[in-house]
């Protein structure tokens, strides 16, 4: 609708976009040439500044919208427009980008509510439109260095007034400052307009002529960015060196430069943004660090590192650094602290006396190496206080290994004449071990956190595992194995040799073909009745693939588990490497005569298929996307999605679960969170999705996409990629649906649904979340559909109702003016009012949950208690009377509902909430229209007073909850939507 540029300067013109402006002030001061007539300056540039490449003001760059849109710039030569703004004015608002620090792609990618069509019905033309008038002001990001609130404080700081700043916008006073003579501030955390200058003098002299008219500007304009740094801490260089996959994304056109793709990606993944910086140690070594992230106070790691870890002085590098800690040097450091912890035991003997029946047999075999040995027991005994048996085999020491009895009582030492090998000491233990599980243990370790009673609890935890192995790192701190393969050909790896620990691909349960005997507990009647190991293979080598492949072949499993975690001294108890692999090879030959007909139903020797190979079992394989991992403190959709993945896994599934945004949040959440069987790949997200489904095309056999905006970004590559996999989508809620509420009686719902699901293709099962969204699908022509609730466990607070008081509201804020937003704010802005004249000390509500990066919460005030995220909100429940949910706008089912009832706290919320849960009025909850402030806070007066009223609602909400959210019958809904 907007018009031709001469039409939208008119001030007779009945639209006012807030792009639309002519600012005589800045054009005069910035093109002298038009003061020569001071009140035509609007003619003039419509006359003649259009025409020679002039902005009409700081929110419009033409030389850069010409430069950016080149076809616009040949139309411009050719008579069809006047200028490029003007071409914006008729057409380009509808999605062109009109200045450089502001990407309007970017604005419709974060924010699902910036549709054209959604923003006409707003009254907004084009996105810019909507920054500009309000965007701005709410702290969204309208360009990844542009940080409306770091902005205000830092102009605040530097003496701007309040109302200078706030009249025209934080954004549009930033643009209007440039140029203007003062000093440069920073936009962001991200950049340092002060460093720039001084730190590239090309640039600096460019700017001195003239060429751009600020710091920023020449960052994101020039012609060669990969050559400047914007930050002290960030090298471009660098960057692309360590990362090549994001080198090639820069030449598609991707990304800019590295450190766009670094502040929108890479800062949440932890990549190094410079060499002397590891931001995975500087945000695993300080608890503020992981404190202020997770409570949603700073962005990522490195905005936390640039704004407070720099002044306090806090370590972002481990000591000494060296970029690879070379293999060499870590041995020695282990040996040396081996022989450096003997004094140690001079006075502070190792004690493995057991009375009556032992949990576990330890069977360890040296030779010599008395210094590593005594570090191996001390691990142990620090590792596990139960009973234990330790069988200690001597093979013929010559060292202090002979008196080791000395040191470590208890133990029941087997002293052979010479060296029999491991093998045989193995099992020449195995004749006394009278535990029931057996431990065969390396004398040249470390034993991780609670490895062995993690150990033992997996090999109880089933009757048909056999044997439980686990995550092997070296001692330079890369992994030895997290699991070991057999290909056909009698080979093995080991899994993820080389890898980082941490990495995802490490850290979940899974059977599999061996584990090496550096760990290995196994159940001690099976290794028995198997014969212990196969004595073809003395001296050592291929021994324990052996011993598993024997378990597999009796019906046995051999499982995985990454809570097992052993630091090994690799090769520590052989002469030399050369000699190990001699006899590995020889196992080998030995292995491949034994087992023919196993192997040949093994995988074929090959890269590609050692993510098919690293798994045993039958188990389908379902890959689930989400925006983030669905951990259950963020609130929202994500506990459902929780709840689904562990459903999944429940039925039988391998549950791969891949993070559309990323997934900044701290590692002990990641994996505590989330089914131990679950791949949960926390340091992937959207823009190695290709790539990563390029690896795994025939990997998985259903995708399982939560939210409808999920699988339109994931459909081309899906295809692209060939994945043959049934799509299920989950649409965990309809948006149109939310938006229909704020729109209000002219919004086309219809027309919004069809664009909603328009261009989705290939589903096999669209799931909705209440019959009421599951008939608007199938009222599309949408099918098939299926209906997916929520599950929650009753599980009532136990406080009387005179024992408690005040309110209690539990929602997760992921963006500003989201549902619970506006809820809070219409709380505090019209009914908190209208309670204090209901009530004469009206209650406080305490508002508690995650808030998202960048969300600012309404201003503290009278009657609210802003508590931010809140790790354990049980006893939140137990002191609140009442529960309150004055939700005005939203869609799908409010988990915080059945949160707050399960909890056994009577609810007050709107009549949205009810239908969409489909409870009672005044028997399982008291409900009122969204739009009567008043009416709900005499609501939550009536409650708050009648302890009858409230015990029946609670009741009733109980009731409701078994009947309806049963968690059985929701994994039991689950698997029947996977078997379909």
């Amino acid at each position: 609708m907007p018009r031709p540029v001469h039409e939208l300067l008119s001030p007779d013109c009945p639209i006012k976009p807030a792009w639309a402006v002519f600012d005589q002030g800045w054009y005069l001061h910035h093109y002298p040439e038009a003061q020569a007539a001071p009140g035509a300056a609007l003619e003039f540039y419509l006359r003649v500044g259009a025409r020679q490449g002039h902005s009409p003001s700081a929110i419009f760059d033409e030389p850069y919208y010409l430069a950016r849109n080149p076809d616009v710039a040949e139309l411009v030569r050719a008579g069809h427009y006047a200028s490029g703004f003007d071409h914006y004015c008729q057409y380009g608002w509808r999605g062109v980008s009109p200045h450089w620090l502001f990407d309007d792609a970017l604005y419709a990618e974060l924010y699902d509510d910036m549709t054209l069509e959604n923003l006409e019905l707003h009254g907004c033309y084009g996105r810019y439109d909507h920054y500009l008038k309000s965007g701005q002001r709410e702290r969204r990001i309208g360009q990844y260095l542009f940080d409306a609130s770091f902005y205000r404080a830092q102009a605040l700081a530097a003496g701007v007034a309040e109302g200078e700043i706030d009249g025209p916008g934080p954004y549009v006073h930033f643009l209007a400052c440039l140029g203007s003579g003062r000093d440069e501030l920073a936009p962001s955390i991200y950049f340092d307009p002060a460093w720039y200058v001084e730190n590239h003098p090309a640039a600096k002299a460019e700017i001195l002529r003239g060429q751009y008219v600020a710091a920023i500007h020449h960052y994101l304009t020039n012609a060669t960015p990969e050559l400047f740094d914007p930050v002290p801490h960030f090298s471009e260089r660098f960057y692309m060196q360590r990362y090549p996959d994001l080198a090639a994304a820069a030449r598609l056109g991707m990304y800019r430069n590295g450190y766009q793709q670094f502040v929108q990606h890479g800062c949440f993944e932890l990549r190094q943004p410079a060499a002397e910086i590891d931001l995975a140690y500087y945000k695993d070594m300080h608890r503020p660090v992981r404190d202020a992230l997770n409570a949603g106070q700073m962005r990522d790691a490195f905005a936390h590192l640039r704004m407070i870890g720099l002044a306090e002085g806090l370590d972002y590098s481990p000591p000494a650094r060296v970029q690879v800690l070379e293999e060499y040097p870590a041995r020695e450091a282990f040996i040396r602290k081996a022989r450096a912890d003997l004094a140690l035991f001079a006075r502070q003997r190792l004690d493995f006396s057991c009375q009556g029946q032992p949990e576990l047999a330890v069977v360890m075999v040296a030779h010599n190496r008395f210094e590593l040995t005594m570090r191996s027991l001390a691990s142990l005994r620090r590792n596990f206080a139960g009973a234990v048996q330790l069988i200690l085999v001597d093979n013929a020491s010559t060292d202090e290994t002979r008196w080791l009895g000395q040191y470590a009582t208890g133990v029941v030492i087997l002293r052979n004449a010479q060296n029999l090998g491991f093998l045989k000491a193995c099992n020449q233990a195995l004749e006394h071990v009278a535990a029931p599980a057996l431990l065969y243990l390396n004398n040249d370790v470390e034993l991780g956190h609670g490895a062995v009673a993690a150990a033992l609890r997996r090999v109880q935890s089933a009757e048909d595992i056999g044997a439980v192995c686990g995550k092997i790192i070296r001692t330079h701190g890369r992994l030895q194995e997290a699991g070991s393969v057999i290909w056909s050909d009698g080979t093995t790896t080991g899994y993820l040799r080389d890898a980082s620990p941490l990495a995802p691909e490490a850290n979940f349960v899974r059977d599999v073909d061996y584990g090496s005997a550096v760990f290995l507990l196994c159940r001690a009647d099976v290794v028995k009745s198997l014969g212990g190991f196969d004595e073809d293979f003395m001296p050592a080598y291929y021994e324990d693939a052996d011993l598993c492949t024997r378990m597999l072949k009796a019906g046995f499993r051999i499982v995985y588990d990454p809570a097992v975690s052993v630091e090994h001294l690799e090769f520590g108890s052989a002469a030399t490497s050369e000699a190990s692999m001699a006899l590995m090879r020889r196992g080998r030959r030995i292995f491949r005569g034994k087992h023919q007909e196993f192997l040949q139903a093994q995988h074929a020797t090959g890269e590609q298929n050692l993510l098919a190979a690293r798994s045993r079992g039958k188990r389908r394989r379902v890959l689930f996307i989400e925006d983030t991992v669905p951990l259950r403190r963020l609130g929202s959709g994500f506990v459902r999605s929780n709840d689904i993945v562990n459903a999944i896994d429940m039925a039988g599934y391998d549950v791969h679960v891949f993070p559309i945004n990323g997934a900044p949040y701290d590692m002990m959440s990641l994996l505590g969170d989330m089914p131990e069987r679950a791949e949960i790949l926390y340091d992937r997200e959207f823009t190695g999705l290709e790539a990563f489904l390029a690896e795994r095309t025939d990997l998985y056999d259903l995708v399982w996409v939560a939210r409808t905006h999920n699988l339109r970004r994931v459909q081309e590559a899906l295809e692209k990629t060939g994945v043959k996999a049934k799509i299920i989508l989950d649409t965990e809620a309809l948006v149109s649906c939310r938006e229909a509420l704020r729109g209000g009686a002219d919004f086309d719902l219809p027309r919004a649904l069809a664009k909603e699901f328009g261009g989705l293709r290939s589903i096999a099962r669209v799931l909705a979340v209440n019959e009421a969204e599951a008939g608007h699908l199938k009222q599309l022509g949408v099918k098939p559909v299926a209906m997916l609730g929520t599950a929650r466990v009753p599980e009532p607070t136990a406080a009387s109702f005179a024992a408690r008081a005040g309110l209690l509201f539990v929602g997760a804020i992921h963006q500003p003016g989201a549902p619970n937003d506006d809820s809070l704010r219409f709380y505090q802005d019209e009914i908190y009012p209208a309670l204090a004249k209901l009530m004469q000390t009206p209650p406080v509500l305490n508002a508690a949950g995650h808030v998202a990066a960048g969300v600012e919460l309404p201003a503290p005030g009278v009657g609210v208690n802003f508590l931010g995220e809140v790790a354990d909100t049980r006893p939140l429940y137990e002191k609140a009377r009442i529960f309150v949910a004055p939700t005005r706008f939203a869609a799908g089912t409010p988990y915080k509902i059945y949160e707050a009832a399960a909890m056994g706290l009577p609810c007050v919320v709107t009549m949205l909430l009810a239908e969409q849960l489909g409870w009672r009025h005044g028997e399982d909850v008291l409900a009122v229209p969204a739009d009567q402030p008043m009416a709900f806070a005499a609501a939550i007066a009536r409650l708050y007073h009648d302890e009858a009223l409230w015990r029946h609602l609670r009741a009733g909400a109980l009731r409701r909850l078994t009947k309806e959210n049963n968690p059985a019958d929701f994994a039991r809904r689950v698997k029947e939507i996977l078997a379909a």
